[in-house]
């Protein structure tokens, strides 16, 4: 679960990054296509290329925020998983400790279930990887 953590806190961190690098570009694409538009000797054609140009950073953007938001929450969700594994066997060392617990199957039970949640937390990162880079392939031709 560690290791997933890292994983989801190094991808967070680059995503962070690049939505900062995009921010400056679509501010700086909305000053370019500012000047265009009101400049009078600027033609249609390179208004509207300024135009579809600024747009594309701006969708890219609300992309890039979306998965930034997605990487968030897996990061909560896989952070409360982790705290509820450690929950659970300080609970059943407690139990076994003061002799109240003879058999741990309610636990086993219950560890069972957050090795299937830190199964699906894996399969929910590798599934955002695998989005993430098919939607880098398919729109490499707009950057």
């Amino acid at each position: 679960m560690d290791e997933v953590l890292d994983l989801l806190d190094k991808t967070t961190k680059r995503i962070q990054k690049t939505a900062e690098e995009t921010k400056e570009t679509s501010r700086k694409q909305n000053e370019v296509y500012e000047q265009l538009s009101q400049s009078t000797e600027t033609s249609q054609e390179q208004k509207i290329k300024a135009f579809i140009t600024k747009t594309m950073e701006l969708n890219r953007l609300e992309r890039i925020n979306s998965q930034l938001s997605l990487m968030y929450m897996l990061q909560i969700f896989a952070f409360k998983v982790k705290v509820l594994e450690v929950s659970v066997d300080t609970i059943k060392e407690q139990l076994v400790k003061s002799d109240v617990l003879q058999n741990g199957m309610e636990l086993e039970d219950i560890k069972k279930n957050i090795d299937t949640l830190k199964i699906l937390i894996e399969a929910q990162y590798e599934s955002m990887k695998e989005i993430n880079d098919t939607q880098n392939r398919n729109l490499g031709y707009i950057h």
